[in-house]
């Protein structure tokens, strides 16, 4: 155990420098407890100043590692709370598959908590923001106004009140995004806008559950506001 906490401060100590080498590990993200087998870290290799690949989940003394994660700018995110209600915390990524001028796209990962009889750490599928989208949502807009049809519910804006250089494109959704859990529950969040990310007219708010073998959207909600979101 004390050979365990070591190596992990030696890779964090590496990690604060900021010397770029080849293969370099470093800690993206971590959650310290106050039980040592709750402790979690990111582990990734560093590709340049801000992109990291080839993952690994570290639990406890538990190791997962991902090869085909890569994360291109900023810190993953990174949490710890039971959201499919069996009482066991499941671990969540998120990481950004996209940043740069009004652009910041996530690619969510989950591992579910499963005791059967031991402690052990299993990725399953989530569904994602774009295709629950494509599933539940309807846009459309004829001139000045838009239209965001979710099931029965209807909402209309105007593009005019928002003050933004006039564009006859129809919306779009996608270039901002984000996914955290909250009292139990997975959001997904994404930016309704027109022409160019920045010009948001509205948000669309995911809302997941666990249906046996994967994270499914369940519902999603609009507000004719855009979401804030910061890319790190």
């Amino acid at each position: 155990m004390k050979r365990f906490f070591v190596c992990l401060l030696i890779m964090i100590l590496v990690c604060q420098t900021g010397k770029v080498y080849a293969f370099q590990r470093i800690v993206t993200s971590h959650i310290i407890s106050n039980v040592w087998y709750e402790n979690i870290f990111l582990i990734a290799d560093k590709v340049d100043s801000m992109a990291t690949k080839n993952f690994t989940v570290q639990v406890g003394e538990l190791l997962y590692n991902f090869p085909n994660w890569y994360n291109s700018k900023f810190a993953p995110k990174l949490f710890y709370e039971d959201i499919n209600g069996d009482e066991l915390k499941d671990v969540i990524v998120a990481l950004i598959s996209g940043a740069g001028s009004g652009i910041s796209t996530k690619e969510i990962h989950v591992l579910n908590h499963v005791n059967d009889p031991y402690t052990r750490y299993e990725e399953v599928p989530v569904e994602s923001i774009n295709d629950a989208l494509k599933r539940l949502v309807k846009m459309e807009r004829k001139g000045d106004e838009i239209t965001v049809l979710i099931g029965n519910k209807k909402y209309v804006v105007d593009y005019l009140k928002f003050g933004y250089q006039y564009s006859d494109d129809p919306p779009g959704v996608g270039s901002r995004e984000d996914y955290k859990p909250k009292n139990g529950v997975l959001y997904g969040y994404t930016t309704v806008f027109v022409s160019i990310p920045e010009a948001g007219i509205g948000s669309l708010k995911v809302k997941y559950g666990w249906d046996g073998k994967m994270y499914k959207a369940e519902s999603v909600t609009f507000k004719k506001e855009p979401f804030k979101i910061t890319t790190h």
